[in-house]
């Protein structure tokens, strides 16, 4: 029984319990992460008048006809006194401030609350001050407890916010680590297998292919340290790429890139257009005994959305699947592009009319306020 309270009371938190006030407290950069959620909707406002202009009301039924106008009026102020102080700190809700709005609301409230009963009892209404008196406590008390509502509900809320932004951007992070490990190892060890045995067999391509392996690492090492990346700087990463894969492959692998100036400056998670490229000549050029070429190219649409494709002319999806969800990269690379825009990113594998397959990632609104999420 008493290991049962013992361990009963160790949960509890007694800052809340004995409503001392908010239990976290936030840094500046902190607060900057939170100024999108501060802000109060027109809904909120709107619902908090209602709210004190009802409760006022409630308050003054059954006084007196020529003391209830008064009243409500006076019950009224105190009211939107109080919530203004309450929508301060909603907006920032630390212990401060709402130790500051009681001191705020107990002042004027009992210069309020001393006037009115002076008001009653020099004109011989004694009784009805003291009811009054009660009231304005009970609006008072209410208000009050409302007031450390908001705080401590808002306080928490913040906390878990910020939290969850946090667990986002670590598994954004990892998500970004990942695609970088999937894309190098066993493209790294094909192509150092072939430098071997060529190398051993003095093969004259082996030259060629350290030089074209030496300069993908050159260009894509740097890479993955980004959180975003521009078009233009990974496409020629893209490149590098498929020029090892064309020193292994020889003539059976022929690729083109274009990438209009104006789309070149956008950015994407790093990695993307990798997947996809290496995707198109796994599964696009290697099956087939004449290989077969990947196209890259990245425009504008009239509309500003960027788009981004990779083009092979292979086997193309299965049919039973002309929209496929692809490989563990392509997922991962869809929830990049989800963790970083949202809904205005879009990934989707769909077979050509002309044969082969084409992976074609889609970005609205980048303008001049591209940001991730």
């Amino acid at each position: 029984m008493f290991g049962a309270l013992k361990q009963f009371f160790a949960r509890v938190d007694w800052r809340m319990a004995l409503m001392l006030g908010p239990r976290h407290s936030f840094t500046d950069e902190q607060w900057q992460r939170l100024a999108p959620q501060v802000a109060i909707s027109p809904s909120v406002k709107v619902a908090a008048l209602v709210n004190a202009v009802a409760t006022s009301a409630m308050l003054v039924l059954q006084l007196p006809a020529g003391v209830a106008g008064p009243t409500f009026l006076i019950f009224l102020a105190q009211a939107l006194l109080m919530l203004c102080l309450a929508a301060a700190i909603w907006r920032r809700p630390t212990m401060k401030r709402l130790y500051i709005a009681y001191g705020l609301t107990s002042f004027p409230a009992g210069i309020l609350a001393g006037f009115t009963m002076s008001y009653l009892k020099n004109h011989g209404l004694s009784e009805i001050a003291r009811e009054v008196l009660m009231r304005d406590v009970m609006l008072g008390i209410l208000f009050s407890f409302g007031i450390w509502v908001v705080a401590m509900w808002r306080n928490e809320f913040l906390a878990d916010w910020l939290h969850d932004e946090d667990l986002r951007a670590q598994a954004a992070e990892a998500a970004r680590k990942l695609s970088s490990a999937q894309i190098q190892p066993h493209f790294l060890f094909n192509s150092l297998a072939s430098l071997q045995h060529w190398v051993l067999t003095k093969d004259d391509r082996a030259a060629p292919l350290l030089a074209s392996l030496t300069a993908y690492l050159r260009a894509t090492l740097p890479l993955f340290e980004r959180p975003l990346l521009a078009v233009g700087e990974e496409a020629e990463a893209a490149r590098r790429y498929l020029e090892v894969m064309q020193a292994r492959l020889g003539e059976r692998l022929r690729f083109s890139l274009d990438i209009a100036p104006e789309a070149a400056s956008v950015q994407l998670p790093p990695g993307v257009l990798l997947t996809l490229v290496e995707n198109a000549v796994e599964h696009g050029v290697q099956p087939s005994l004449l290989g077969g070429e990947v196209r890259v190219q990245a425009r504008l649409l009239p509309g500003g959305e960027l788009l981004l494709e990779v083009l092979d002319d292979g086997p193309g999806l299965p049919p039973l699947a002309p929209v496929a969800e692809g490989s563990l990269g392509l997922h991962n690379s869809r929830l990049r592009l989800q963790q970083a825009f949202g809904g205005r990113a879009a990934l989707k594998l769909a077979n050509r009319a002309e044969g082969g397959c084409c992976a074609a990632v889609q970005l609205s609104g980048h303008g001049q306020d591209q940001k991730p999420l």
